[in-house]
């Protein structure tokens, strides 16, 4: 069984005051909470050069055990790869 959860996507509608709005709502899809937390992960990765641009659970609940999860010892195995993906880093 998959668990779906809902996303904000925000993004700068005025590049003069640099505030981000929510543009439109996604959902993401996972076998299980760490599959979920992955994918945001990589979702949010993808826009790091995007100024302003990012995604956020809806949910404060999600967005607790994502904080949560980033302080674990599963992400720290896993930063590295997550953040460089299969780039070359000298």
């Amino acid at each position: 069984m998959n668990i779906k959860v809902s996303l904000d996507y925000y993004d700068v509608k005025d590049r003069t005051y640099y505030r981000s709005e929510i543009i439109r709502n996604e959902e993401i899809e996972g076998a299980n909470e760490i599959d979920i937390f992955e994918k945001y992960y990589k979702k949010n990765n993808s826009l790091r050069y995007c100024n302003g641009s990012y995604y956020k659970f809806t949910s404060k609940e999600w967005q607790d055990k994502y904080n949560g999860w980033l302080k674990s010892d599963d992400y720290k195995a896993k930063s590295f790869n997550l953040f460089y993906g299969n780039g070359v880093v000298d």
